[in-house]
């Protein structure tokens, strides 16, 4: 149910770079430079709009941004569009009574109200498609598509570089046919709009400024000139980016809802630190799934990356020969010392997965961690010790 939440995490963020560089050089063509000052935190919504979805609007893309400019963090908070408050989902909140409310009930969940917004549809990407491409890609996988209504056939092969730009380059960030599913395609969309960002930001103003005006139907925002003249010189300066998800849990009717006891210590988290980094523990994770392919591999560790700000120290994606003796997902906790940490990190990089968690209190416990570390060796996969933690994924549900 929550596919998207994360889709668009990657596509916020590169959307409001380069709208808002686009929309800075445009004005500052006919503007003299007037700096402003801007609160900090500074705390914007990024919405993204599908009209494509049953010919009715849709957000798809909640996302809160705060931009802490005087530590250099810039902050990313999805918020999953099936959150359900006061008794709606909330991306219906923007459908039926505007930007004000949704800005209201973000206030309610983080105790921040954003005062400025950014939205988007994607029209706007098939412009800068377009306008900035071709992007090369190379697919991982096989990926097929046709739409005669569209005249589009997406046909590629894996291994093979393509050039792509406008409806087709929109097509290949958004297939939802790959064996990974959302997890692909946001690796995807970060590799796509990173190609994008990086074109864009070589044009001069000029050539900006005409973009600019090609995106600008498909845009909406409340941000000022003086506001974005002044952040955007503060961003240049350097900024570190974080992304976080906004705790949540599933009833046992599938509803989603904010999960209050997590999100006070999440606050504080955001507020209160930099990029969480990893303690000098050794995670390893180990595929069991039915996806034996480096895909795994790629799509763990960016979800690992995105969720929790840093990687498992291995990712093993290789059929070790237990997926059928053992079902489901599991984590056997090597260093007990350290379990309430291993078991956050879970929780927050996998939070709709159920693990079993093995505490080496039975003989079972440990037949089947030496057995694991057996079969590596047998494929000569040979890890560092002391590990933390091996964390067992089956197929994905997320």
């Amino acid at each position: 149910m929550l596919k998207k939440v994360f889709l668009f995490l990657s596509i916020s963020l590169a959307f409001f770079l380069i709208i808002s560089f686009l929309f800075l050089l445009n004005r500052s063509i006919s503007f003299l430079f007037s700096s402003e000052n801007v609160e900090n935190p500074y705390v914007f919504l990024v919405l993204g709009k599908d009209e494509e979805i049953e010919h009715t609007v849709r957000t798809d893309v909640i996302v809160l941004g705060v931009l802490d400019w005087k530590k250099g963090i810039l902050s990313f908070i999805s918020i999953p569009r099936d959150l359900m408050v006061e008794n709606i989902k909330v991306n219906a909140i923007f459908n039926s009574y505007g930007i004000e409310k949704l800005c209201q009930v973000v206030k309610s969940l983080l105790g921040i109200e954003p005062s400025s917004y950014v939205i988007f549809n994607y029209e706007a990407f098939k412009v800068l498609g377009d306008e900035l491409g071709p992007i090369e890609v190379i697919p991982n996988e096989v990926m097929f598509y046709e739409d005669l209504s569209q005249n589009l056939v997406i046909d590629f092969k894996p291994g093979i570089p393509y050039k792509l730009s406008g409806e087709q380059l929109l097509a290949y960030i958004r297939y939802r046919k790959d064996s990974m599913g959302d997890l692909a395609r946001i690796e995807r969309q970060k590799e796509v709009l990173k190609k994008l960002l990086n074109k864009a930001l070589k044009k001069n103003p000029y050539e900006i400024a005409r973009l600019y005006k090609k995106v600008e139907p498909y845009i909406e925002t409340n941000i000022r000139l003086p506001e974005l003249l002044t952040l955007l010189s503060k961003v240049k300066k350097g900024i570190e980016y974080q992304f976080f998800t906004l705790p949540y849990i599933i009833d046992e009717n599938g509803k989603v809802f904010a999960d209050e006891k997590e999100i006070s210590s999440f606050k504080k988290d955001l507020f209160g630190k930099s990029v969480e980094e990893a303690p000098s523990m050794n995670l390893v994770i180990v595929n069991i799934s039915s996806l034996v392919s480096r895909v795994f591999e790629a799509n763990m560790r960016g979800v690992w990356k995105e969720r929790v700000g840093f990687e498992p120290n291995e990712v093993i994606w290789e059929d070790i020969g237990i997926s059928n003796k053992i079902e489901g997902d599991h984590v056997f906790i090597a260093q007990p010392e350290e379990e309430e940490y291993i078991l956050k990190v879970l929780r927050k990089a996998h939070p709709s997965r159920k693990f079993t968690i093995h505490r080496f209190n039975s003989k079972d416990d440990y037949e089947i961690y030496y057995t694991i570390i057996e079969n590596l060796g047998k494929k000569r996969i040979y890890l560092d010790f002391p590990i933390s933690a091996l964390v067992l994924i089956d197929d994905f549900k997320e």
